[in-house]
């Protein structure tokens, strides 16, 4: 039995996993699984995180289960020792979220040149004014932190508008659609000559609080910095406070220290700072793409040839 645990797969899809497996498919929580059920659950399509989490006790409840696939890229909300404990296989859905995320980061490099928000207020107050002018993103320098899959489709659009993309990654090796990269250590050698700052990545040991008050003093006044990885890179009180100075001259923020952002943030009353939940990569094809990735590793899992499944997870 497959049990999908988020109500985001539709019906339609959940009629496509049937199919396309010949396995019963189920929607529910696994709390609210009933005995029958909980004994034949085989695998689990689950994000595993927030409202959608998986705990160890969950696990432990379902006695044949063999195969958890994450519905998002990251997989570090899961109950590592459980699932090593049980030889459990994991797949993510790494490689998805690249096309919506890289739109998105492009829809901000472009909201803030062209001043959509500062225009936006003219036509609220029906105001024909001449003074207020526009930036072109052509000919500026784009930071990308972080050269995966998201990283790489972001300079590919960037570099299709005539930006020059500058990428940093752990290892400095170069990378498809980057004019150069470096090692992620020597970000702040470079960070003064950026106009656009970008976070692709992860959340380890190296990235947390990366940028902070003494980098966001090195950077060039008026930059924007946009955030689709993490939300633990910027300190976020520093980040606050250089929005606030002008220094950051404005920021695209999509994930956050500590989600879901809590009302009284100072970040949701600024101007120069577009909030959106997380949400960068959520449009009409998440899901389609998400699972594509699992019925691909479903033929393979049916003939053990777990080797060879994409996305898969060691713990």
């Amino acid at each position: 039995m497959l049990v999908c645990t988020t109500p985001d797969v539709s019906i339609d899809l959940q009629k496509k996993l049937a199919e396309e497996t010949q396995q019963t498919v189920v929607q529910n929580k696994v709390a609210e699984l009933d005995e029958k059920d909980r004994y034949q659950a085989e695998i689990l399509i689950t994000y595993g995180n927030f409202e959608d989490a998986i705990t160890v006790q969950e696990i432990d409840r379902l006695p044949n289960l063999r195969w958890i696939h994450v519905l998002s890229s990251g997989t570090e909300q899961l109950p590592k020792d459980t699932i090593r404990d049980r030889a459990l296989c994991v797949t993510s859905s790494k490689g998805i979220h690249s096309i919506p995320m890289s739109e998105y980061v492009i829809c901000a490099i472009l909201y803030f040149a062209k001043r959509i928000g500062d225009f936006r207020k003219l036509q609220d107050q029906m105001r024909w004014s001449y003074s207020l002018g526009m930036s072109e993103i052509y000919g500026k320098t784009l930071c990308v932190l972080g050269t995966g899959f998201i990283g790489t489709e972001i300079a590919k659009k960037a570099k299709a508008l005539g930006m020059e993309v500058i990428g940093f990654n752990r290892s400095g090796r170069a990378s498809d659609g980057f004019d150069q990269t470096y090692k992620i250590r020597h970000v702040n050698e470079f960070i003064p000559s950026f106009d656009y700052i970008c976070n692709a990545l992860p959340s380890t040991k190296e990235t947390r609080g990366l940028i902070d008050k003494e980098m966001i003093r090195s950077m060039k006044d008026g930059v924007i910095f946009i955030n689709v990885g993490r939300g633990d890179l910027a300190v976020e009180a520093d980040l606050e406070e250089g929005l606030r100075t002008g220094k950051i001259g404005g920021a695209a923020l999509d994930v956050f220290n500590k989600e879901p952002l809590e009302p009284g943030h100072p970040f949701w009353s600024m101007e120069n700072v577009i909030i959106t939940p997380h949400a960068s990569a959520r449009t009409e094809r998440y899901m389609e793409r998400a699972l594509d990735i699992f019925i691909k590793n479903y033929h393979l899992y049916k003939e053990n040839a777990f080797e060879n499944m994409v996305n898969k997870v060691s713990f």
